[in-house]
């Protein structure tokens, strides 16, 4: 199959309140999105949304790299079995050495392309006959704010149907600890409570936050320490289990798969560098026994729709951390991608042009 056609857009989403992300605030969501189409006008749909704050690279790094893909691929033949994510997307592209995010939208946008000639979802596509996969995927509701306002969006996210949620917990210990008390008195044991510190705290903070709440209704706490390295004993004194985050930026599977107290990887495969290397993630931490959590990096609902589909092939069915379209005003699908208690329905094939507002996506030529 060739790809007859590549154009590509920038969008700029306003947000309904501000996104903090390791101190910066974001007001606005901006990306790019890909366009490819076959020659029997079959379409593909990518997104590239480096994250301000996270990402290695700027949106005009990507934008840059993304004009250079046009050039290289279009007329170009895909190469046959890369949907297999068994190490060819990679080779394909090795040459032309995408940035991370870039990576994430080319890939998603062939893979979609792909789905698209065969009329079925992204993860039938993607799934290896081995795989486990679904037809939704669970999603973990996001809890941010002071202790009143989260114990206000917990009552209403177990009213809505959840069956876990997620906690930020970053700042002081004491409000911190505050917050999980104030949660748990709302969910009573009855939904799974998730935490994320993003590496807020020193060892001795991290395990005083460890102390202070009732560690059997925690599922995991997410990134609690500055130096991950520490992990083993912030586990040895708490029994709190960890999720690694964005210390996959830097850890091999070396490094993390020996320490201890390591329980879930939360892989973001806008910020890890594609579907196929957050794959191989996946088959790898299935084979250490460990959980993935598939995550967002904030990307709009057509990059979510991809993430659910990934999300659907995990193993142990952990809740996903897809709850972030709430803080957009506007998307660029035309149909909302809806959260039903607490679950993501897959659709049944791949976004086409009629799915997508082009109104609030600007060409690039």
């Amino acid at each position: 199959m060739k790809i007859a056609s590549f154009r590509f857009y920038k969008y700029a989403l306003p947000l309904n309140r501000p996104i903090e992300v390791h101190g910066l605030k974001l007001t606005k969501r901006e990306g790019l999105v890909i366009h490819l189409k076959s020659e029997r006008d079959i379409e593909g749909f990518g997104e590239v949304a480096p994250l301000d704050g996270w990402s290695e690279e700027s949106l005009n790094d990507a934008q840059e790299q993304v004009r250079e893909l046009k050039a290289a691929l279009t007329g170009r033949d895909i190469l046959p079995g890369v949907e297999k994510l068994d190490g060819k997307m990679n080779s394909w592209f090795e040459e032309m050495n995408p940035r991370r995010s870039v990576q994430f939208g080319i890939e998603m946008a062939v893979l979609n392309l792909i789905a698209g000639t065969r009329n079925t979802a992204l993860f039938q596509s993607v799934a290896h006959e081995h795989s486990d996969h679904r037809d939704y995927t669970r999603v973990h509701a996001l809890l941010d704010g002071t202790t009143e306002e989260v114990a206000r969006q917990a009552k209403k996210f177990k009213e809505d149907g959840f069956t876990d949620m997620k906690l930020k917990v970053r700042g002081s210990v004491d409000e911190s600890a505050d917050k999980v008390r104030a949660v748990n008195e709302v969910l009573r044991g009855e939904v799974l409570l998730h935490l994320d510190a993003n590496q807020a705290w020193e060892l001795e903070e991290a395990v005083r936050f460890g102390r202070e709440i009732e560690c059997s209704t925690v599922a995991y706490i997410e990134e609690p320490l500055k130096h991950v390295y520490q992990t083993p004993e912030f586990y040895q004194e708490t029994l709190i289990p960890v999720a690694l985050d964005e210390s996959l930026l830097k850890l091999s599977v070396e490094e993390f798969k020996s320490m201890d107290g390591v329980d879930v990887l939360v892989l973001k495969p806008t910020a890890l560098g594609g579907l196929e290397k957050t794959w191989q993630l996946m088959q790898q931490a299935r084979a250490l026994g460990l959980a993935v959590v598939i995550s967002s990096s904030f990307e709009s609902g057509l990059g979510i729709l991809t993430l659910a589909n990934l999300a659907s092939c995990t193993v142990r069915d952990q809740a996903a951390g897809l709850d972030t379209l709430k803080w957009f005003e506007q998307d660029i699908l035309k149909e909302n991608v809806l959260i039903r208690r607490g679950k993501i329905n897959i659709r049944q094939r791949p976004p086409r042009s009629e799915d997508i507002n082009f109104e609030l996506l600007k060409e690039i030529v």
